[in-house]
């Protein structure tokens, strides 16, 4: 594990995952109004595993509160359209529901960059639904820009917007 900024640490750990997955899970019912009873966890943990898998320069980076359990995390690994040498993706980041509007999200985004750079990003992309306006105003907040390419999202068929970054 390797720390950064704001108490961010690079892992892989499984318990640490599974957190993470947690986190998402909830993160994502809240977000689109699902009954917190219908949030399936361990559907959540093979999609960061995905993730993190995908090549050795993949990663989460993940900070704990206080008491040591994770508040935020973002899931990162090499563009999958590899339309440019050097460039992360960021496939997830998450936030627990319980913590929103805290600052857990721009404390990640501030930690995010150092942990890119060591895995030789020079940017990074993501993707996020276009109506998703409480994470779009982060994104913008923390120096993200907006691309002006569009796709409709694989499985649910919503509308997502690319974002990019330059990590300097």
């Amino acid at each position: 594990m390797t720390e950064f900024e704001m108490g961010a640490t690079k892992t892989r750990d499984p318990k640490l995952i599974k957190q993470a997955a947690t986190i998402w899970a909830e993160a994502t019912a809240h977000r689109d109004l699902v009954d917190a009873s219908d949030v399936k966890i361990n559907d959540s943990i093979p999609l960061i595993e995905e993730v993190l898998s995908s090549s050795d320069h993949s990663f989460l980076l993940a900070i704990a509160d206080d008491d040591g359990g994770i508040v935020s995390f973002a899931a990162v690994e090499p563009e999958r359209e590899a339309t440019h040498q050097g460039r992360g993706e960021l496939r997830f980041l998450g936030v627990a529901p319980e913590h929103w509007g805290e600052g857990w999200a721009r404390r990640l985004l501030v930690a995010l960059p150092d942990a890119c750079r060591e895995e030789g990003f020079n940017d990074l992309i993501l993707w996020v639904y276009a109506d998703n306006t409480r994470a779009i105003w982060v994104y913008e907040a923390m120096g993200w820009n907006a691309t002006g390419r569009t796709r409709k999202h694989e499985v649910t068929g919503r509308l997502e917007a690319e974002y990019r970054i330059k990590l300097g």
